[in-house]
């Protein structure tokens, strides 16, 4: 290895045998081998990269891609089938701290403790101590047996102790999604710290943003294999684009990335905003909801369609404008919300369709768990007369995509909005002839087109 390459791994391959049940694996010892009462699960297959100093490496994946089994090579605990890995210097991985806790010991004595089983000196992890207690946060409780914790001041306990012990490669599983979001802040900003101070960072999650956000490298692995290996937005894509071939559902609070929120400018909507206008609230009680308008991740809680003096109305004559007024509340946390409306036909062909993408709004970044989103669109109604359908549409995007929306194509865009809720045949309005056209059409086919037209006759000299 170079000097500055701290892991390298080279061809690495896991095969676990799986038995049916013990009796199998008895049999298969007694005939010492010779007859297989197992199959064969792999669960790495060839996977090789390197990490250097101060390098920040993310692996993401789906559930089963082989995540798990790769940390648990790379910090000794499984042997590798095939293949190889070296490291220089010190591994540390937060999973280890698990083994050497004593809930009868305090928060204090099980840094002491664990420190001793990793290997570091006596007194070593006393004159850190200060600093230790200082990051956890946890006051009285780090004195108090660790059988006081919950499952978050644990991980606060031992991410405090892993990130003032000196190692060369840091290896973390999804242990910052536990805590508050200051917390977590602060847990990113140390790693920072190291990073400047040349320790790798291996770090495998969920999610998105935080590898979107702080990792210059990264792994998408697939059954087993390395799918892509790269920047971290080609690496977000294929990731999301592995989970839609699963026929994984992809949700809304995939696209949330909280750590972008704390110091962003956020346009709360937890009440009828003031900046347009919107009907008394008594006009709502009286209007009925869609039969399914809602799901998991948010639910439609009010609709009303309007005319322009905010009368409510679903009879339109040719021209005029619609006022649809509609509020979701979150179910979830989700990323930058994009709402919109589709018009259809009564034979279901679709004819029009607008969202607040396409509007140009200054969308707000964020949609969390309990919050209501107002929303109203207006829709100029040149149409044949006829009965129309509208369905309503909520989709999230990330706040890094929806910051680069102008560099993205269509399809791109369209690649990168991520449904949360729709709701088919919200509605019927009608569109009728409006009194004042004297038998005459406004004009002819379905949709009326702004247009002008000149006419000139020319006589014969």
């Amino acid at each position: 290895m170079t000097n500055d390459v701290v892991l390298k791994v080279e061809n690495l391959s896991k095969v676990f045998k799986i038995y049916p049940n013990t009796t199998g694996r008895i049999k298969e010892w007694l005939t010492f081998g010779k007859r297989a009462y197992h199959k064969n699960f792999q669960s790495l297959k060839d996977v090789s990269f390197e990490v250097r100093k101060g390098g920040f490496l993310g692996i993401i994946g789906p559930n089963g891609a082989g995540k798990s089994t790769l940390l648990k090579i790379i910090t000794g605990v499984l042997e590798p089938t095939s293949g190889s890995y070296q490291t220089t210097g010190k591994v540390l991985s937060l999973l280890e701290l698990s083994g050497g806790m004593d809930d009868d010991l305090s928060g204090r004595e099980n840094i002491v403790r664990s420190a001793q089983l990793l290997g570091f000196p006596d007194g070593y992890v006393e004159e850190k101590m200060e600093q230790i207690s200082e990051f956890a946060e946890l006051e009285e409780f780090f004195d108090q047996p660790l059988g006081l914790y919950s499952s978050g001041m644990r991980i606060r306990l031992a991410f405090s102790m892993f990130a003032f012990l000196e190692c060369d490669i840091l290896i973390l599983d999804e242990v910052l999604a536990v805590g508050d979001i200051f917390f977590r802040q602060k847990c990113y900003a140390r790693l920072e710290e190291l990073i400047k101070q040349n320790t790798a960072i291996i770090l495998v999650t969920h999610s998105t943003g935080t590898v979107s956000q702080y990792c210059d490298d990264v792994i998408v692995l697939q059954n087993g294999a390395v799918s892509y290996h790269g920047s971290a937005d080609l690496a977000i894509q294929k990731y999301f684009e592995i989970k839609k071939d699963k026929g994984i559902k992809v949700k809304a609070s995939i696209a949330y990335m909280e750590e972008d929120y704390v110091s962003s400018k956020h346009i709360e909507l937890n009440l009828a905003p003031a900046q347009f206008e919107w009907p008394a609230e008594s006009l709502f009680e009286e209007s009925a909801l869609p039969q399914k308008s809602e799901n998991d991740q948010a639910k439609l809680i009010h609709l009303l369609v309007c005319n322009t003096e905010n009368n409510p109305r679903l009879v339109f004559n040719q021209g005029e404008t619609a006022r649809f007024y509609f509020v979701y509340q979150a179910k979830e946390n989700m990323g930058v919300p994009i709402a919109g409306i589709n018009l259809l036909t009564g034979k279901n062909l679709f004819i029009h369709g607008k969202n607040s993408l396409q509007l140009g709004l200054d969308h707000p970044l964020r949609f969390q768990e309990k919050e209501f989103m107002y929303c109203r669109q207006l829709m100029k109604l040149d149409l044949a007369p006829g009965n129309y359908i509208f369905n309503l549409n909520l989709f999230a995007m990330s706040p890094l995509d929806f910051a680069q929306k102008e560099k993205l194509s269509i399809t791109d865009i369209r690649e990168k909005l991520i449904p949360v809720i729709s709701i088919k045949s919200a509605g019927v309005i009608q569109v009728v002839r409006p009194l004042r056209n004297h038998g005459v059409d406004l004009h002819g086919g379905l949709c009326n087109l702004d247009g002008e037209m000149q006419m000139q006759i020319v006589g014969v000299s």
